[in-house]
């Protein structure tokens, strides 16, 4: 991917993005970060992980930004893309759930991992998925809309069975700035409400029993407020409140330099677990030039947001970057790919010149989503 991006680039597919400065700055600043935090560490790896996050962090806003602008079917073909492999992806998580093994992938003490290799990277892929239903179900023409409904229906399903808190309450938080930005909360409220009870009465005359359906989910809130005797990965509440402890008290001696970008030293109390959130995360690890990157990226991000949704355009991309920063506040989000590329893309959509377009009036297919 990081070749693709260079090439790009250095081939003048590059377009300016909302936040240039941002962008630009990291393509000095993350190495720098690297150099100095590596200090602490290995300079030589250190460096490298900040090289590579660098050209990601750099480089993806201008070479999305081109081609969202300069290809009609960008958006669309990327959109559906991911759609597709990551609805497959839930399916398998879903067939996993009764023990199998699908793919050589098996759940991770109960909660489905899908082809992610992790429930929480398949929960928060699946809550783009949902976002990006609601933009393929806003142009594609009526009789291809089963589409969008059963690609939320899987992905939705599968967002439970990961058992992720951290993606669920992305996607709370980001349907609510989705409705917002759609001015349709009361609507929203309502139709949720006879949504439940409809499940609810559905359930009863069925006899169906959904315990060891939310079973992956029960289990986690249990691990997480530490009340459950099962085990179920390392960030339960105290765990991720011993890792915000021991940065904290690490950054109250050496507030600057970090203790290097690469993965060997990420590990906080226990010497393996990071820190779940992406703030004190980037300040931990990569110092205090590495934390004022990633704040100024965070607030240029929500800028971007409000305009957007003020503006009542790109609603869906902005709804998803919400979740993203959401779930980047929870969780171990630091340089990973599959993180960052979805949430530079919705960037790179929100600061689009255009909106994406309403739902076409004829029956063709759309060539942007």
């Amino acid at each position: 991917m990081l070749v693709v991006l260079v090439l790009s680039v250095l081939g003048g597919r590059a377009a300016k993005p909302a936040f240039p400065a941002v962008w630009l700055s990291a393509l000095f600043l993350i190495p720098l970060a690297g150099y100095i935090s590596g200090q602490q560490s290995s300079v030589t790896q250190s460096v490298t992980v900040g090289v590579q996050l660098a050209l990601l962090c750099g480089l993806a806003p201008f070479v999305f930004k081109f081609y969202i602008e300069n290809s009609p079917r960008f958006a669309a073909i990327v959109m559906s893309g991911f759609l597709a492999s990551q609805t497959f992806s839930a399916s398998v998580g879903l067939l996993q759930l009764p023990g199998n093994e699908v793919f050589g992938a098996v759940t991770i003490f109960g909660r489905s991992t899908g082809l992610a290799g992790h429930p929480n990277v398949l929960g928060i892929m699946s809550v783009f998925a949902i976002f990006v239903s609601f933009a393929a179900w806003r142009v594609l023409p009526t009789r291809f809309r089963w589409v969008p409904i059963v690609t939320v229906i899987v992905n939705g399903i599968t967002l439970v069975s990961t058992g992720s808190l951290s993606a669920m309450l992305s996607v709370a938080v980001g349907l609510a700035a989705y409705f917002i930005g759609r001015r349709r909360v009361v609507a929203t409220l309502v139709a949720g409400v006879l949504g439940l009870v409809a499940v609810w009465v559905f359930a009863l005359a069925t006899g169906l029993d959904g315990t060891a359906f939310l079973a992956p989910v029960q289990n986690r809130v249990g691990v997480v407020l530490g009340t459950s005797e099962i085990e179920g990965g390392a960030a339960s509440l105290d765990t991720r409140l011993l890792t915000y402890d021991w940065a904290w008290r690490y950054l109250t001696i050496d507030p600057v330099a970090g203790v290097g970008l690469d993965p060997m030293n990420a590990g906080t109390y226990n010497g393996y677990t990071p820190v779940h959130n992406h703030i004190l995360h980037a300040w931990y690890q990569g110092g205090l030039i590495f934390l004022l990157w990633m704040v100024a990226a965070t607030i240029a991000a929500l800028i971007m947001v409000a305009r957007s949704i003020a503006r009542q355009q790109n609603v869906v991309a902005a709804a998803a970057t919400v979740a993203m920063l959401v779930f980047a506040s929870t969780s171990a989000f630091f340089d990973q790919q599959q993180y960052w590329l979805p949430l530079l893309f919705a960037l790179a959509l929100i600061g689009g010149s255009s909106q994406l377009p309403k739902r076409p009036t004829d029956t063709r297919l759309p060539t942007i989503p």
